[in-house]
């Protein structure tokens, strides 16, 4: 295994959402290797989109056979469920071609505040995965310590927690939810459904 730590910045991928009630987090793409188009969560192993077109009662069409009708069809969804996406990392250090989250340490955040404030409609934020150091649910946290944005209690950093961020007298709920990567060993039936419960 290469175990060298190699920079790399966050590809040009967000494309805005209006309305925007939903929020989906990562915390970076794979390595550019093992990309089948060029956007969000683009390893065809990952649950992600599956579950978002299951939800939006759609069939994904389009993969590494058209990158940019996949890029579309997948924008589509996200306007139909009006769910914005974004990853945490804007430039990380990544060991080898690792795509674990333990493997990548985010050295600059994306501007997630800026998608808040451009959107006072947005009412929750879902950050999948959060056992690794790095992961979604784990980053945000450490994002919002770093800016000073008040939260809630947070018990526990695990699936199905709940809690609140106070941004310029709005409060919006944050839910952490299990990965959608295969290597989480979580069913599908049940990532599905609970989506599905934090997207109503």
């Amino acid at each position: 295994m290469d175990t060298d730590w190699n920079k790399e910045e966050h590809p040009n991928w967000y494309r805005d959402v209006s309305p925007m009630r939903y929020l989906i987090l990562g915390s970076f793409p794979p390595h550019p290797s093992k990309w089948e188009y060029p956007f969000f969560y683009p390893n065809g192993q990952n649950r992600f989109w599956k579950i978002l077109a299951d939800l939006a009662e759609q069939n994904l069409k389009w993969t590494k056979s058209d990158k940019t009708k996949a890029v579309q069809e997948r924008y589509e969804i996200m306007k139909k469920l009006e769910i914005g996406v974004q990853n945490l990392g804007f430039e990380i250090e990544r060991m080898g071609k690792s795509a674990l989250d333990t493997h990548i340490r985010i050295n600059k955040y994306h501007d997630i505040i800026c998608i808040i404030e451009n959107h006072p409609e947005l009412k929750k934020i879902l950050l999948p995965g959060y056992s690794a150091i790095n992961s979604t649910a784990r980053s945000f946290i450490r994002y919002i310590q770093q800016k000073g944005i008040e939260a809630s209690a947070i018990d526990q950093v695990k699936s199905e927690t709940l809690f609140k961020i106070y941004f310029k007298g709005r409060s919006i709920d944050c839910v952490i939810l299990n990965s959608t990567s295969t290597a989480s060993k979580i069913k599908y039936d049940f990532l599905l459904e609970q989506f599905r419960r934090n997207l109503k």
